[in-house]
């Protein structure tokens, strides 16, 4: 059977758990943006351009699909012939 380390663990207060100066996340900040791998220009603008024509593309079918339920409102539950 394996002994217990008899080192005991350092207190650490619950406020410092965690904490980084700013000048500390400053530069942990730069690091990691460092570490990042950044599109090119023509990859950004494609992507740009996919984006906006997809949101435009759903903007038109939402659109069309509100004016059909809107239609469908007025005509069969606000249409008191029917009943």
């Amino acid at each position: 059977m394996a002994r217990a380390s008899a080192r005991r663990p350092s207190p650490i207060s619950p406020q410092s758990v965690g904490r980084v100066g700013p000048i500390g996340f400053l530069r942990e900040t730069i690091s990691e943006l460092r570490k990042s791998v950044w599109p090119s220009k023509e990859e950004t603008a494609r992507l740009t351009v996919i984006v906006l024509v997809l949101a435009v593309a759903m903007g038109f079918f939402l659109g069309l699909l509100d004016r059909v339920f809107a239609e469908l409102f007025t005509r069969v539950i606000l249409n008191p012939t029917l009943f």
